[in-house]
């Protein structure tokens, strides 16, 4: 597995570098540790800093990613200029990662995944999936992955996150749980009502998901009613080591994009995230 990692010597950094340890150490795993530099004057693109001076003020912080991503063969580059989001997405554009691993805002409760403006930022269009780590999961070491949960409805979207839901079961011998959340009647202008949209036949979509899934894995199923984010966040609540979405919204295929449940999943999810781009 090959991750790109955006680092600062933050809580959020090291959260990522936590969630990174976790995701590669299952199986042979690099880990490129992309850090940005205050950088003056400020370009108005940014630039890779390669020179002895750039390489002394970053190293401290990637000898602690080093050491922190213990297990996984680490490479190390700083950048000065531009924002952590551009150059996160430019870099997975480049080198291909199977996923960009971003650390929560450090601000609010722990325990939670706060977004920050690196993460929303990644989360408009990166070419790969985006995993983002709670808020203090760095905190604790952790192991491999026991429980992955899956936010499935039937569309492409969900049945590509299941897909990559089960490759990460597969190598961490973990088991899956198929969510399928039917969402509550909306009331609109109070005369009308608006049902989000939902699987035509919840049960039969569950079927198939978790038939899909034990394809893959071991796996059960939960079938939830209620607003679809808090419903998932919730459930996941219930021993979940990780949460596996699919990306929604308009915009160009292949990327990922921020739709009104991720995005509302992502601010209070109680364990790590990975978004999926779309089919």
């Amino acid at each position: 597995m090959r991750l790109l990692v955006g680092f600062d010597r933050r809580e959020g950094g090291r959260d990522a570098l936590e969630l990174a340890r976790v995701l590669g150490s299952q199986e042979p795993s690099t880990a490129l540790v992309a850090t940005v530099m205050p950088y003056d004057p400020f370009p108005m693109t940014y630039q890779e800093l390669l020179g002895p001076g750039a390489a002394n003020a970053a190293e401290p912080g990637f000898e602690e990613a080093r050491a922190r991503l213990d297990g996984l063969e680490t490479e190390t580059r700083a950048f000065g200029g531009g924002s952590p989001a551009g150059i996160l997405t430019d870099l997975a554009e480049r080198e291909e990662p199977d996923a960009v691993v971003v650390g929560s805002s450090h601000r609010g409760p722990v325990g939670r995944v706060l977004l920050g403006s690196v993460g929303r930022g990644l989360l408009h269009g990166a070419p790969c999936p985006v995993a983002v780590a709670p808020h203090g999961y760095g905190e604790d070491g952790h192991g491999p992955f026991g429980l992955i949960a899956v936010a499935y409805d039937g569309t492409p979207e969900a049945k590509l996150a299941l897909e990559r839901a089960g490759a990460l079961a597969n190598s961490h011998r973990a088991s899956l749980r198929v969510l399928t959340v039917v969402a509550p009647v909306v009331p609109v202008g109070g005369m009308a009502a608006y049902a989000p949209p939902e699987p035509p036949v919840p049960e039969r979509v569950l079927e198939e998901g978790v038939e899909a899934a034990r394809a893959l894995a071991e796996a059960e199923g939960k079938l939830l009613s209620g607003p679809p984010a808090e419903t998932l966040a919730e459930a996941c609540e219930d021993r979940v080591d990780l949460l596996v979405a699919g990306s929604r919204g308009y915009g160009p295929l292949t990327r990922v994009l921020l739709g009104s449940v991720s995005g509302e999943l992502i601010g209070i999810a109680p364990c790590p995230v990975l978004v999926v781009p779309r089919p």
